[in-house]
C-alpha cells in the first residue's frame, strides 16, 4: 500500500512537473524574436531597429512613414494585450473577454458613442496624419500575424486580436481623453446637488478653485472662485439643535490623472539651455501605460515616450525643441438638463422648438452568457445618461464626443524648430486638452494650453442647468490664437503642477476643481534660488518629498496636546505628542508622524464636514463631496472654531475636545495599519508602499505575486509632494531634457518595456524608478535587432534568421 502510494504521489508530481514545464515552455516560446531579418511589403525602404539593455528602439528609416510602421510593429511584440483591452475598453467591448463582471463598463462606453466617434474622426483626418496611422497600423497588423504563439493573456482567456484598425488607435486616444477629462462629469452632479440642497453661496464656500498656494504663484491672476469667508449664519442652518455625528459624505481624493511640468530658461542655467522636467501622475500598472522609443528619419532625432496603440511622441525631444504635458484639470463638458414633453415623452425642448430623441441600439456581447442590449437616447446635445440628475434626464456636452475636437496634430511637433513654431502647433491641436510645456534649443521656454475649450454662454460649467432656451450653452471652441501663453518669463522657470493657471483676466472659463497649489509653489521654492542648473539637478527637484502642506496639522494637533497636563501613561497621549514632534517635514520611508498627519486630516474633513453636507443625501442618496482645495473650506472652519458649527455637539464639550477625539482616532488607525501597538514606530514607509499590478492578478492572485506584479515596497512621496507616490499611483515617467543636448537627457519609467513577464525587459527599470536612480533618455548600447526590407506588394511576408 505504501508503495502504491508513493508512486502515485512521484506521478502526480511528475504531471504537474510536465504541465508547468510546458506553460513555461508557451510562455518562453510566445517571446518577440530578434536578431530577424523581415522580408515585408508596406515598406518604402530598409528600415534597422537596434534595441538596448532595456530594450528601448532605436528605429532607423528614410521615411517618416517607414519608421511609423516599424514603430507599431516593435509595439505590438511588447504590449499586444494592453492594447487590445484600451482599445475594448472604449469601444465597450471587455465584457465579450471578460464576462458579466464588465457590461456595466461596456454599457457606459457603449452609451459615450466611442466607435461611432472614432469612425468620424477617422473620416475626418488630414492625409498627413492617415498616411502616419496607416503607417502605424500595418506595422501593429503584420507583427500580430508573425506571432506563431500570441502572449498569455489571450491563452488563458482563449481568443485570439482581431486585426488592428486605424479606428482602433482613435479608441485608445479617446481612452485617454476620457482618463483626464470625464472625472468633471462626477463634480457637476455633485455640485448640482449641492446648490439645490444648500444654496449658492454654500456651494461657493466649499468649492473654491484656488488656494493659498497656487495663489502664491500666479502672480497677479485673480482666481475665479476664490476661497469664501466663512458663512457662519447660513451654515449654522444647516446643522440640528444637538449635532450628532454625521460621517460618510466626504471623499479625501486618491490618485488622480495630474502631473508636474516645469521648464528653467537660459539665464539659470550653466551654460544658457533650456531645460524641460515632466512626470506624469497616472494609476499605475503592468505593463507602464508608456513605451519609450527613439525614430532617426533621414538625420532627424525623435526621442521619447509613445502611448501604444497611437503613433504619437506624447513627451519627447528632437534636438530643436522638447515638450512635455500635465493635466489640465479642466472643465471640458456640461450636464444638459432635459425638458420632456410631459404628453409625449419621445420630445424634449431646444432652442428651436420641441425635437424628437435619437435612438441606437447596442448590442453588447458577454463570454458565456446571451448578448445584452441597451437603447441610447441621443440629443442635439449628446447621449442621454442612464442616471437621472435630480429627477430629470440629462444629457452630456462633452468635447471628447465631438468628432472635431480630436485630431493627431501633435504628430507635427516632430517637425517643430523653435518654441514659437511648437506653440502654435499646441494651441491648434486637438486632443485630450493639457497644459502644453516647451523648452528649445535657443534657450526659450513657453507654456500653453492644447485641445479645445468649450466658448461658454450663460454658464460657468459647475452646475447643470437646462439649455431648451438657447440662453445657456456652448457657442463653439476657443480660437487657437485665442488661448492663452506664456513666454520667457522674468523669473527664468515656468511651472504647472495642475493648478490654475488663469483667472479672472481670462475671458473664458477653464475649469473649477484644479488641484492645490502646493506641489507648484514648492517647486517654485526650490527653482528661484537655484542657478547654473543642470538636468541632474531638475531630477532631483523632481523626487523632492518635502510636505510643509501637512504643517497645518501638525500644529493643529500639537495645540490640543501642548500645554495640558498629559498623563504620558494614560491614553499615551505624551507618547502621541512625541511622535508627532519627531516629523522632519518629509515624507520618507523612515519619517515619523506623518502616517497619523495624513489619516488625521482624512478623518477630519470628513467629521467636520460631512454634517453641513447632510442635506445633499436627501436628494440623492449617492451623494459625496470630494473637492481637490476641500482644505480652504475645512482650515477655514477649524480655525473659527464657532461654537454653533462644532461638530458632534453631544459628545464633546468643545473643538479641542472634538479634535483631540479626531486625534487618537488617527493615531488608532495609523497604528492598526502597521500592526503595531502604538504609534511610536509607525513610519511613513510602513502604510506608503508602491503596489504595481498586472490586470491578470486579480483573476489569479498566486500569478500575479509570483510573476507578474512588481514587488510591494516603501517609497518616498506622498499625494501633496513634489514626489507624488501612494500605493497604486505616481510618476508614470520622469523626463528632463535640454533640447540639442539630448545625449544628458534623463528618462526612467516603473517596470520596464515589455509587458512579457519573462522578458528581461518586463521589469528591468523598477529599481532605479523606486530609487530616483538618473537613466539615459536616448537608447544605449546596441543588444538585439531587428531589420526589415520591402518587397513589391503581393509576395507575403517571410520572416528569416540571420
Amino acid at each position: 500500500m505504501f508503495k502504491l502510494a508513493r508512486r502515485a504521489v512521484v506521478g502526480a508530481v511528475l504531471v504537474m512537473a510536465a504541465v508547468a514545464g510546458g506553460v513555461f515552455f508557451i510562455l518562453w516560446a510566445s517571446l518577440p524574436e530578434r536578431d530577424v531579418v523581415y522580408t515585408m511589403d508596406g515598406f518604402q525602404a530598409p528600415v534597422e531597429v537596434e534595441f538596448d539593455r532595456h530594450g528601448i528602439p532605436r528605429i532607423r528609416a528614410q521615411t517618416r512613414e517607414d519608421a511609423f510602421r516599424a514603430l507599431g510593429f516593435v509595439t505590438v511584440q511588447e504590449r499586444l494585450f494592453q492594447m487590445d483591452l484600451l482599445r475594448r475598453r472604449s469601444g465597450g467591448r471587455l465584457a465579450e473577454i471578460l464576462g458579466h463582471p464588465l457590461v456595466e463598463s461596456d454599457r457606459w462606453h457603449r452609451t459615450m458613442g466611442f466607435e461611432q466617434i472614432a469612425e468620424a474622426i477617422m473620416a475626418r483626418l488630414p492625409a498627413d496624419q492617415k498616411a502616419a496611422l496607416n503607417a502605424y497600423v500595418g506595422g501593429i497588423n503584420q507583427a500580430m500575424k508573425e506571432m506563431v504563439i500570441l502572449p498569455f493573456e489571450f491563452l488563458a482567456l482563449g481568443y485570439r486580436p482581431e486585426p488592428w484598425r486605424m479606428e482602433d488607435s482613435l479608441l485608445v486616444v479617446l481612452g485617454m481623453f476620457e482618463m483626464l477629462t470625464w472625472r468633471l462629469g462626477d463634480k457637476e452632479r455633485m455640485a448640482t446637488v449641492m446648490e439645490a440642497a444648500l444654496g449658492p453661496n454654500i456651494l461657493a464656500f466649499f468649492t473654491p478653485d484656488s488656494d493659498r498656494y497656487a495663489d502664491r504663484v500666479s502672480g497677479n491672476s485673480i482666481a475665479r472662485r476664490p476661497p469664501q469667508p466663512l458663512p457662519r449664519k447660513e451654515l449654522a442652518a444647516l446643522l440640528p439643535e444637538r449635532s450628532q455625528p454625521q460621517t460618510g459624505l466626504v471623499a479625501v481624493a486618491g490618485i488622480v490623472a495630474g502631473s508636474n511640468g516645469w521648464l528653467v530658461g537660459s539665464s539659470k542655467t550653466q551654460d544658457g539651455r533650456a531645460i524641460l522636467a515632466n512626470d506624469m501622475h497616472l494609476e499605475l500598472r503592468v505593463p507602464n501605460i508608456w513605451y519609450r522609443a527613439e525614430m532617426h528619419v533621414m538625420g532627424v532625432l525623435l526621442s521619447g515616450f509613445t502611448l501604444p496603440g497611437a503613433p504619437l511622441f506624447v513627451s519627447g525631444a528632437n534636438r530643436h525643441i522638447a515638450w512635455g504635458f500635465t493635466n489640465v484639470a479642466g472643465d471640458f463638458l456640461d450636464f444638459v438638463l432635459l425638458d420632456v414633453d410631459r404628453e409625449n415623452p419621445e420630445l424634449y425642448r431646444t432652442p428651436s422648438g420641441m425635437t424628437r430623441f435619437g435612438m441606437r441600439r447596442e448590442t453588447i456581447g458577454v463570454k458565456g452568457r446571451p448578448d445584452t442590449f441597451i437603447d441610447v437616447r441621443t440629443t442635439i446635445w449628446g447621449p442621454v445618461l442612464p442616471e437621472p440628475l435630480l429627477g430629470q434626464p440629462v444629457a452630456v456636452r462633452w468635447t471628447a464626443l465631438d468628432p472635431a475636437a480630436t485630431d493627431l496634430d501633435l504628430l507635427r511637433l516632430g517637425d517643430a524648430e523653435d518654441l514659437f513654431g511648437a506653440l502654435s502647433i499646441l494651441q491648434q491641436a486637438g486632443g485630450p486638452p493639457l497644459n502644453g510645456l516647451v523648452a528649445d534649443s535657443q534657450g526659450n521656454i513657453g507654456w500653453t494650453y492644447v485641445g479645445r475649450i468649450p466658448a461658454r454662454k450663460g454658464l460657468d460649467g459647475l452646475v447643470s442647468r437646462s439649455w431648451a432656451d438657447g440662453a445657456h450653452g456652448w457657442k463653439g471652441y476657443v480660437p487657437g490664437a485665442d488661448k492663452p501663453r506664456v513666454v520667457n518669463p522674468p523669473e527664468g522657470y515656468l511651472i504647472n503642477a495642475n493648478q490654475r493657471m488663469v483667472g479672472r483676466e481670462y475671458p473664458h472659463v477653464i475649469g473649477q476643481d484644479f488641484d492645490s497649489g502646493y506641489r507648484a509653489f514648492r517647486i517654485s521654492e526650490r527653482l528661484a534660488v537655484m542657478n547654473e542648473v543642470t538636468e541632474e539637478d531638475l531630477l532631483k527637484v523632481q523626487l523632492d518629498s518635502q510636505t510643509d502642506f501637512y504643517r497645518y496639522y501638525q500644529k493643529l494637533a500639537l495645540s490640543v496636546l501642548e500645554g495640558k497636563q498629559i498623563d504620558e501613561v494614560a491614553g499615551g497621549l505624551g507618547a502621541l505628542r512625541r511622535y508627532l514632534r519627531a516629523w522632519d517635514g518629509r515624507a520618507e520611508p523612515s519619517s515619523l508622524g506623518l502616517p497619523v498627519l495624513v489619516e488625521f486630516r482624512r478623518i477630519l474633513a470628513d467629521a467636520v464636514l460631512s454634517p453641513f453636507l447632510a442635506r445633499c443625501r436627501e436628494l440623492d442618496p449617492n451623494f459625496q463631496y470630494h473637492w481637490r482645495n476641500m482644505d480652504e473650506p475645512l482650515q477655514a472652519l477649524l480655525e473659527a472654531r464657532a461654537s454653533e458649527l462644532q461638530p458632534e455637539k453631544s459628545l464633546y464639550p468643545d473643538w479641542d475636545a472634538f479634535i483631540l477625539a479626531k486625534l487618537k482616532e488617527a493615531a488608532q488607525e495609523a497604528t492598526a495599519a502597521c500592526g503595531a501597538d502604538s504609534p511610536d514606530g509607525v513610519t511613513w514607509g510602513c502604510v506608503n508602499q508602491i503596489r504595481i499590478e498586472h490586470s491578470f492578478s486579480r483573476v489569479i492572485p498566486l500569478l500575479g505575486s509570483l510573476l507578474l506584479d512588481m514587488p510591494a515596497e516603501p517609497i518616498p512621496g506622498c499625494h501633496q509632494c513634489v514626489r507624488l507616490a501612494i500605493s497604486r499611483g505616481g510618476a508614470s515617467e520622469r523626463m528632463v531634457v535640454a533640447p540639442g543636448h539630448e545625449e544628458h537627457a534623463i528618462f526612467h519609467m516603473p517596470a520596464g518595456q515589455s509587458g512579457h513577464p519573462l522578458s528581461e525587459f518586463y521589469r528591468d527599470q523598477q529599481s532605479s524608478w523606486v530609487e530616483g536612480a538618473a537613466s539615459d533618455l536616448l537608447a544605449g548600447e546596441t543588444k538585439y535587432w531587428l531589420k526589415f526590407r520591402p518587397i513589391s506588394s503581393g509576395l507575403g511576408m517571410v520572416g528569416q534568421m540571420q
